[in-house]
C-alpha cells in the first residue's frame, strides 16, 4: 500500500495524475516492525496516457538495502477528471 500510494503521488508530482493499472512487489527482505522506514517512488517514462513508475522501501538508518522493490502502470486522467478525484490536486 505505501508503494502505491507513493507511486501515485510520483505521477501527480510529474504532472500525471492517474489511477493504478497494475502493479508488481517483490519483497527482498523482511520488513521490521516499529521502524522507520524510508518510501521512495520515480516515474520511468510515459507512453501516451500509460505512466511507469518504480518504488522501493528500505529502513531510514538502511537506505542501500532494499526491503520491497514495486513496478506501476498508471493510467492518467484528464485533469479536469484528475481534480475531482484528487482534491489535494487544486492546490
Amino acid at each position: 500500500m505505501l508503494v502505491d500510494e507513493l507511486m501515485g503521488w510520483a505521477c501527480a508530482a510529474a504532472g500525471h495524475p492517474g489511477m493504478t493499472i497494475s502493479l508488481q512487489t517483490q519483497y527482498r527482505r523482511p520488513v521490521p516492525l516499529e521502524t522507520p522506514l524510508r518510501v521512495r517512488a520515480r516515474v520511468m517514462g510515459t507512453d501516451d496516457r500509460k505512466v511507469f513508475v518504480t518504488g522501493s522501501i528500505t529502513t531510514e538508518e538502511d537506505a542501500s538495502t532494499v526491503l520491497v522493490e514495486g513496478d506501476g502502470v498508471f493510467l492518467a486522467l484528464a485533469p479536469d477528471h484528475a481534480r475531482d478525484l484528487f482534491p489535494a490536486l487544486r492546490a
